[in-house]
């Protein structure tokens, strides 16, 4: 017998069981789903944006299961806020998948370090070791040196949200100082004692015989020494040759 008669011989036999194999498949799906209906794939709605508690009410509504994933810091997002999902929205999951959601855990915050009493240059170093950036820097007077911190805006200790910038208060120096003793100090010594104590040198008059040199040294003084003047006033000097 030819192979093609074969075949013609066997058509039935196949045919056959094919629809057997058809309709056993139809009276197992109708007895797994009673309302003859068998399950399609179906889009997973977008819930990014929403509340934890809302994201899982509107996911169960549709026929899937969310669950709480990953949590994240994020600076605008309130917490508790869904920030991603998998799978993604809109693609096509049967009914009952698991959907993980990546959810906001608010802004970080830390403490503020303390940086009063340090220079500016160490207060900026130890913000920026906590993560902070540096903000406004301001002078108020203070009988602290000249330059220290004596204030930071937030205060240290404060919880502040990250990043954030850290304002910065230094000492402008006290509004009065009491004028040093510079009789009998050359003058370059005078001159930056003055500086250091917030004061500036005024006029200079020079005795007859006195040099501008390093045997120069101040013979008088106006103020004079132990009186209080106004912070970055000026003190005039008297130079000659020796004290007299």
């Amino acid at each position: 017998m030819s192979l093609r008669g074969l075949l013609r011989r066997m058509m039935p036999y196949v045919v056959a069981l094919g629809a057997g194999f058809l309709l056993a498949f139809l009276v197992v799906a109708f007895v797994v789903f009673p309302a003859g209906v068998i399950p399609q794939d179906v889009s997973v709605p977008n819930v990014i944006g929403l509340g934890y508690a809302d994201a899982i009410r509107t996911l169960d509504q549709k026929g899937f299961a969310g669950e709480r994933g990953e949590q994240r810091f994020h600076n605008a997002a309130p917490k508790g806020t869904v920030l991603d999902q998998r799978p993604a929205p809109g693609s096509r999951e049967v009914p009952g998948a698991r959907v993980s959601l990546v959810v906001s855990a608010g802004q970080k915050v830390a403490s503020v370090p303390g940086v009063i009493g340090l220079s500016r240059e160490q207060a900026l170093n130890a913000l920026e070791v906590a993560g902070f950036d540096a903000g406004d820097v301001s002078e108020q007077p203070s009988n602290e040196p000249r330059g220290a911190v004596i204030d930071s805006r937030p205060r240290p200790g404060t919880q502040a949200p990250m990043p954030s910038a850290v304002a910065l208060v230094l000492s402008a120096g006290p509004t009065t100082v009491v004028v040093p003793d510079l009789v009998g100090r050359p003058l370059s010594d005078a001159t930056q004692l003055l500086r250091q104590v917030g004061l500036r040198v005024g006029d200079i008059q020079y005795q007859p015989g006195a040099a501008a040199d390093a045997s120069a040294v101040v013979v008088a003084q106006s103020p004079p020494a132990h009186s209080q003047a106004a912070a970055a006033s000026r003190v005039n000097l008297t130079v000659g040759a020796r004290i007299p």
